[in-house]
């Protein structure tokens, strides 16, 4: 059954934040690394992922390589690793976390997404998705959990998914250890006029960081409904994945795109991935398949 827009967009929200999806390790991460930033505060929201201190030492340890990535925290895990790589205190990257994640947290960010939907309804979802909004946003349980999750960074993630709008970076000013995180090119040249050109900057797109946790997954055979794509794309995936060709062409039927070639190389399962966030696929799109000599596919993509 295909799924509707309503549906989709409420369960790539919740999916964004859910756990217990990705090891660490297919992200060339190692877990004790990640364990040592939990440790240091530089990882969000992963108090649930700690071991209780009435266990021994020993089970401790082994209970703690086992730590699981929502696809959320696995963009931040990266981003961590860049900035690390550009030599940024674990002090500043402990704030800026905060910053980023907690913040939101204190200051109800979600509760206002909620009556932005509620009273503007961008999606044009139905009167019952509508309806669960608002009796969700009474429930305060619920919503201590939703502040946890719906925040500027993850917001950032799904729309990068949706494809409403790129470019999709995070700047960070490392002098004032201040950031913003920015979808479109208008906001970004309206801050890079501001207080960003004051200091030295790093900008950090989100695409690319998302293209390799993609590929991660990707790699998982065992993972046959990867939520943020589409009926088509994930067409695609599993012939790439499952069918294992030598080489598939995917082409649109009037070149608006321009055609790519995915051969047996590592970056296959990238390269995927980039032409799927970087290129809009339609609902209602068909498909085309021609299984040709030698294990090679043409994929041809009719847009409606």
């Amino acid at each position: 059954m295909t799924k509707s827009r309503e549906q989709y967009i409420i369960e790539l929200g919740q999916k964004v934040f859910d756990t217990n999806l990705i090891n660490p390790s297919v992200l060339n991460i190692t877990s004790r690394r990640i364990n040592y930033w939990i440790d240091k505060k530089l990882m969000p929201f992963t108090e649930r992922q700690e071991i209780s201190t009435k266990k021994m030492q020993y089970d401790r340890k082994s209970e703690r390589k086992w730590v699981r990535l929502s696809l959320a925290q696995s963009v931040w895990a990266y981003i961590i690793d860049e900035l690390l790589s550009y030599k940024i205190s674990l002090e500043k990257l402990e704030k800026l976390t905060e910053n980023v994640w907690d913040k939101p947290r204190v200051e109800r960010y979600a509760d206002k997404v909620f009556k932005y939907h509620i009273d503007k309804n961008p999606h044009g979802l139905g009167e019952e998705y509508l309806e669960a909004l608002k009796s969700d946003l009474q429930k305060n349980e619920f919503m201590e959990q939703m502040r946890k999750e719906i925040n500027p960074f993850t917001d950032a993630i799904k729309s990068a998914f949706t494809k409403r709008e790129l470019p999709h970076s995070l700047l960070y000013a490392p002098e004032s250890n201040s950031h913003a995180i920015h979808f479109g090119d208008q906001a970004l040249i309206l801050d890079l006029g501001s207080k960003f050109m004051q200091s030295t900057m790093i900008c950090i797109p989100l695409v690319p960081i998302m293209e390799r946790v993609m590929a991660s997954e990707f790699n998982d055979e065992r993972k046959t409904d990867l939520y943020y794509l589409n009926n088509i794309e994930r067409q695609i995936r599993d012939i790439v994945v499952f069918k294992k060709p030598k080489e598939v062409v995917i082409a649109f039927e009037n070149d608006s795109i321009k055609p790519i070639t995915l051969t047996e190389q590592h970056k296959t399962r990238e390269k995927l991935a980039r032409y799927i966030l970087e290129n809009k696929i339609k609902k209602g799109s068909k498909l085309l398949i021609d299984i040709r000599s030698s294990g090679n596919y043409k994929i041809t993509l009719i847009q409606k």
